[in-house]
């Protein structure tokens, strides 16, 4: 019978393979997990060579043995190293940090009890050399410790690859078929090992594993050898996912389904004054309970996406804005929520401190500003000395000039806190509204004309916001246009992409900024690029609004030094901006105010809105 070379070639070509293979992947060992991955396959290559000598090595003296020995450590080291692969690979390398020499070190002392087994035969009796097809195949009886170390070895095999698949679940396509290949290529060589425990094949006392192994090294290489694993790896998403959690700032729990605490972040045990260990498994309101929360705010229901609980822990009462979002597995099952609680205490501070202050101030502003002017127009038609009378008509005047005031904040405030209400308005219906309210106004003042120009345009929007912004610049445009001012009402039609219209060009006076944005520019795009803008302009024909008023605008705060006259401005900025649109000014021949609003349409007159004028 002519001896049977394939397992010893395959052996050796497996042992040579890992070495390649190693070789390559050693430019990666800074990655998470490289470095295991090389070792692993650094002792799977001593495992395949020591069996592949062994194999055609007939003598039992020590030598056989010897290689018995290394065939045993490079089993021990090829299923550690393996595990710890795909421990640190998939982000889950805690355990190694403290026992990473322990790991290290279990290959060479598995090899040392086997090497020292004729002194204590823990590991097995029996030794002897069992040839078959030419090959010096060995028989002995494996031992209780030995079983218990092999069928480990298999175990954390399975661990690993179950760690891999997992990933693969859960880490979405990036890399699917190569992180599929490295967890199968575990299974030809675990297959092979159980069948040489078990006895099982024609020729039970030959190991395969050995010849399992190049499936096993062509799935590797297939999925790290043209690919970059190791570029983008699990243990990133891993770390962002409990960064995103532990490092957040907010207080952030996660609940199952019943509402119980699974688990929360540093920043919620230290914001509700509670151990970690001590929340977890109980109800969320009855960690909060605890954590001092009491009175209407109290409680959290997951299943309201906002919310709000007040807190008092560690003697400082902490409001929190609560926001929730649903949970889900991979098949789609509701498995609980995230419950992210924001510290708000210092807004709700702010906001009631302002809304008390503008009550207050509005008020008092109203009501004593009116007994003010009653009573300096009554004085001063009683008093003969020309020079006190103009001086209470100045005070009278500027008594006037902060009730218009108070009214100018009220109406911000009226304007600015509507819940949003959009519907399509004929372009013109609007400006003929607004101008009949300031025309009105004039011929009893005699201070200018407001005309409106003829448009078909139609609009999607807030009627009420947009006629105040509007109305807003037209009396902006009457009082300071000069002793006869003319004001006029247009709106054009402009493609999505921008024609450059003219405004905010850069020249001379021309100014232009985007309602709402921080900084100003030209850009003449309208900012849209899926639909039509329309332009409503005023435009007057006075010396133009000065630039330390557009300034204050442009900057969007004000300051002791820089500061507007009003609150005009600021509620045609604050306005446009609720619309989603733009607001230009050009200053260069008298001031053209212009807002540009999206999602314009043009429809002819017979498709107008009814405004139930002829």
């Amino acid at each position: 019978m002519a001896p049977v070379v394939w397992p010893v070639a395959a052996s050796v070509l497996a042992a040579v393979g890992s070495l390649l293979l190693a070789r390559y992947l050693w430019a990666y060992r800074d990655k998470p997990g490289a470095d295991w991955f090389v070792a692993s396959l650094s002792s799977q290559a001593v495992w395949s060579g020591a069996y592949a000598l062994a194999l055609v090595t007939f003598d039992p003296g020590w030598l056989r043995w010897a290689l018995e020995v290394v065939v045993w450590g490079g089993f021990a080291g090829t299923g550690l190293y393996f595990l710890a692969f795909a421990l640190a690979y998939t982000g889950r390398s805690e355990p190694l940090r403290r026992g990473w020499r322990l790991v290290a070190a279990a290959p060479f002392v598995i090899g040392a009890v086997v090497a020292t087994n004729p002194l204590h035969r823990i590991a097995w009796t029996g030794f002897a050399i069992d040839p078959v097809g030419g090959l010096a195949t060995v028989t002995y009886a494996i031992q209780p410790w030995t079983l218990a170390l092999t069928t480990a070895g298999v175990l954390v095999i399975s661990v690993g690859s179950l760690l891999l698949f997992d990933t693969v679940v859960s880490y979405g396509p990036l890399y699917r078929r190569e992180a599929v290949a490295v967890g199968c290529s575990t299974i030809p060589p675990v297959v092979a090992h159980i069948a040489w425990l078990s006895g099982v094949g024609p020729v039970p006392q030959l190991n395969l594993v050995t010849v399992m192994f190049l499936p096993h090294i062509a799935l590797d290489a297939y999925a790290f050898v043209g690919s970059d694993m190791f570029e983008f790896h699990p243990a990133t998403r891993r770390a962002g996912e409990r960064a995103a959690i532990d490092d957040l700032g907010a207080p952030v729990v996660i609940v199952d389904e019943q509402s119980r605490v699974v688990t929360l972040n540093a920043a919620a045990c230290e914001g509700f004054g509670v151990e970690k260990r001590a929340a977890l498994t109980r109800p969320l309101d009855a960690v909060l309970a605890d954590a001092g929360a009491a009175g209407e705010e109290s409680t959290v229901d997951p299943t309201d996406p906002d919310g709000s609980v007040t807190v008092t822990a560690g003697g400082r009462r902490t409001v929190y804005s609560v926001t929730s979002t649903p949970l889900s597995d991979a098949t789609g099952t509701h498995v609980g929520h995230t419950v992210v609680f924001q510290d708000v205490t210092a807004e709700r501070r702010r906001e009631q401190r302002l809304n008390v202050l503008n009550r207050v101030l509005r008020h008092n502003l109203r009501n004593d500003m009116t007994v003010v002017t009653g009573f300096t127009a009554a004085a001063a038609e009683r008093i003969e000395d020309d020079e006190a009378a103009s001086l209470l008509d100045r005070a009278g005047n500027k008594a006037d000039d902060l009730l218009a005031l108070g009214e100018k904040a009220r109406e911000i405030e009226r304007v600015l806190d509507r819940d949003d209400h959009r519907e399509s308005i004929a372009v013109e219906t609007l400006f003929a509204d607004v101008a009949a309210e300031y025309t009105a106004a004039d011929d009893e003042t005699g201070r200018g004309t407001v005309t409106v120009a003829e448009t078909d345009l139609v609009v999607e929007t807030d009627p009420a916001v947009l006629r105040a912004v509007l109305g807003t610049l037209v009396e902006n445009a009457l009082e300071h246009a000069g002793p006869d001012p003319a004001v006029e009402l247009r709106a054009e039609r402009r493609p999505a992409a921008g024609d450059g219209s003219g405004e905010g060009d850069g020249d001379g006076g021309s100014r232009e900024r985007r309602a709402g944005d921080t900084d100003s520019g030209g850009d003449d795009s309208d900012g849209e690029t899926g639909s039509d803008t329309v332009a409503l302009q005023v435009v007057d024909d006075g010396p133009g609004i000065p630039p330390h008023e557009l300034d204050v605008v442009e900057d969007g705060t004000e300051s002791a030094l820089a500061h507007g006259s009003g609150l005009g401005l600021w509620l045609a900025t604050w306005g446009t901006a609720a619309l989603g649109g733009r607001l230009a000014f050009d200053t260069e021949n008298g001031t053209t105010a212009t807002v540009t609003l999206p999602d314009s349409t043009t429809r002819s007159s017979d498709e107008r809105p009814n405004d139930g004028r002829d």
